[in-house]
């Protein structure tokens, strides 16, 4: 803990609290204005139920299992590189002298680069566990919606069977988000590795740019109802 300054402290303590603060933000502002988790989550919702009507469910199953296969290759991926961090564990000397030779690159002692690598490992443990989660709830929403019963003509709708898949779906792409977020969240801490400073404007950066994109990019006016195609730039 010695090896930290007061710089690399603020600057944890900013990227730390933004990302966290972000995420809580996030989680509730979908209900007071245009974002792409709240639209999103009607569209889910709508899905769930109109595929309660289809006879045919091929293709919602289709759907399901596509979206599962993006959070299957991202957890893949996040376990290559947690590998590649604890090799960097295993060979410190060599990455210290190698981060040294960087533009803006400040000295690190062999403590404090431990304790870098370290936590970059967390921080992508933690996405795995995210994209795991989520595959598993895909395949959970998937299970409900196989187990919607047949002949919608002779049925009544069942409220709570599409509730439930509608939920699992929503939750399945929220942890999906969270775990894009970590990614996002992980290129400031990758900064931290050649100067605190990067850190702390990094840090700024990525949650005005997360800001944008979920919030106020062309994506986000596509999404909204009544939006004419072809009316904002690429976004």
């Amino acid at each position: 803990m010695n090896a930290l300054t007061l710089l690399d402290w603020i600057g944890l303590a900013l990227w730390l609290g933004l990302w966290l603060g972000y995420s809580a933000w996030a989680a509730h502002a979908h209900t007071r204005m245009p974002s792409v988790m709240g639209a999103l989550i009607k569209y889910r919702s709508i899905w769930m139920r109109e595929a309660y009507h289809r006879d045919n469910r091929i293709t919602d199953v289709a759907l399901i299992g596509s979206l599962a296969q993006s959070a299957t290759f991202f957890s893949s991926t996040t376990l290559l590189i947690l590998g590649g961090f604890v090799a960097l564990l295993n060979s410190l000397d060599q990455s210290a002298e190698v981060l040294a030779k960087l533009p803006f690159a400040t000295r690190i002692s062999h403590e404090l680069l431990e304790m870098k690598a370290l936590a970059l490992t967390l921080v992508f443990a933690t996405a795995f566990l995210r994209f795991t989660w989520s595959l598993r709830q895909y395949n959970l929403a998937n299970i409900i919606v196989g187990a919607y019963p047949a002949r919608r003509d002779l049925l009544q709708e069942d409220d709570r069977l599409i509730a439930k898949a509608s939920r699992l779906n929503v939750l399945a792409g929220e942890n999906y988000t969270q775990g894009l977020r970590t990614y996002y969240f992980a290129i400031p801490l990758l900064l931290w590795l050649v100067n605190p400073w990067m850190l702390i404007f990094g840090s700024v950066g990525m949650t005005l740019a997360i800001w944008y994109m979920e919030f106020r990019s062309a994506t986000v006016k596509a999404l909204e109802p009544g939006h004419s195609p072809g009316s904002d730039a690429p976004g």
